[in-house]
């Protein structure tokens, strides 16, 4: 089964996106509202709404679920997982197709990646293999880049508002495994996971009742990349890719960013440096937990993002 998480806040943005992405290639779609209860009605039995209230219901600890912000999607990948899918999707609201199969292009990431691949994307280089290219890898995660409005944070968006990205910038992209010694940016707004990966998209607290915002899917990405680089498992960037319409105001979201801006400079050190000896994605994930924990030196925020990850890893159980 597969199932779609989407993040909203917006009705508007909401049913345009669900109108857009018509016939739905998704078994189930979740949509995680940012709000007390929910006011986006249902609109089809495969579409189910959920708000603060079911995550205040549902989890022993609902504030480990950020609200405010789009890393109350987390809440949508623990359920995606309890209802017994085998790959799950996200998407941001404002994602529409473009000109390639979403579902199809995340599954063949995840399931038909070759151990072997050009150093020239689109040429067959000498010496590639014609027949055995090997395979399939072992991937969790299949992230997806966006045509359209580019995912930039409000820095560069404000000071590049007027320069338009070359039209083949990333038309021309592949997919491509990542360095596993390398770290990257990991954008939420188009990607999926296997099953058993799930336990790893957890999202730190962020927006209410947090020093931090807008930086969900990046921190979540760094300890994903460190948990698969110490379990020998890949991430796929690139394709598919979807068409990304800016809903946020870049004003806003520099308040929203400053604090984090500073914070993400050592953050991917401290990430780096937790011992991992964990052999399952869920034991690593208990291992950042109390690793975190342990070299929080005072600083509430990681004291608090530890004991959350011990809260989520629990839900898995």
């Amino acid at each position: 089964m597969n199932v779609l998480v989407v993040p909203s806040n917006r009705p508007e943005s909401l049913h345009e996106f669900l109108t857009a992405w018509e016939p739905w290639p998704w078994d189930r779609i979740l949509v995680i509202e940012d709000a007390p209860e929910p006011t986006i009605e249902n609109v089809a039995p495969t579409v189910e709404v959920l708000s603060w209230k079911d995550i205040d219901a549902e989890l022993p600890d609902p504030s480990i679920i950020s609200r405010g912000d789009s890393g109350i999607r987390a809440f949508g990948f623990w359920k995606a997982w309890q209802l017994g899918a085998e790959t799950i999707f996200t998407l941001d609201d404002d994602c529409h197709p473009a000109a390639e199969d979403v579902v199809a292009g995340h599954l063949r990431n995840l399931y038909d990646t070759p151990a072997w691949q050009s150093t020239v994307p689109g040429l067959r280089v000498r010496g590639l293999p014609y027949r055995n290219l090997g395979g399939p890898l072992h991937v969790d995660v299949s992230v997806g880049l966006w045509l359209g409005i580019p995912d930039l944070d409000a820095v560069e968006t404000l000071a590049n508002y007027r320069r338009e990205l070359p039209e083949n910038l990333l038309t021309s992209v592949g997919s491509r495994v990542m360095p596993a010694e390398q770290y990257f940016p990991m954008s939420g707004m188009n990607l999926a996971v296997r099953r058993e990966a799930a336990c790893l998209m957890y999202y730190p607290p962020m927006g209410l009742d947090s020093p931090y915002g807008r930086f969900d899917d990046i921190w979540c990405g760094l300890i994903l990349q460190r948990i698969c680089r110490h379990l020998r498992r890949s991430i796929v960037c690139g394709r598919p890719l979807v068409h990304h319409q800016r809903a946020s105001d870049p004003f806003a979201n520099l308040v929203k960013e400053a604090p984090g801006i500073d914070a993400n400079e050592e953050m991917w050190e401290r990430i780096d440096s937790v011992e991992l000896k964990g052999q399952t994605p869920a034991d690593c994930m208990r291992g950042f937990g109390a690793g975190l924990r342990a070299t929080a030196d005072g600083d509430g925020y990681l004291e608090r993002w530890g004991k959350s990850i011990l809260a989520w890893c629990e839900l898995f159980d």
